[in-house]
């Protein structure tokens, strides 16, 4: 599958220039290959980052607690009378 490219204008500073320049040449890519590259490993980054928040918000439906005063062990123990 081709992917449209677009073409994009930027301003950045030199010294932003150089690192951009010497990467390229590092890695043996264009500037257009790096800067895509580095965006999308950031992009993993935060994926992985708001996967993890999630994980956190329903952590405690794991724990057996269904709220403050309520286990299952209290369900159980009532159940039986």
């Amino acid at each position: 599958m081709s992917t449209l490219s677009i073409r994009k204008n930027f301003t950045i500073p030199q010294s932003i220039v150089k690192k951009l320049e010497f990467l390229a040449q590092k890695m043996h890519k264009k500037q257009s290959q790096v800067i895509q590259e580095l965006i999308n490993e950031k992009m993993k980054e935060y994926e992985k980052e708001k996967k993890l928040q999630a994980l956190d918000r329903i952590s405690g439906m794991f724990t057996g607690e269904f709220c403050e005063d309520i286990s299952i062990q209290s369900i159980k123990s009532n159940s039986a009378n």
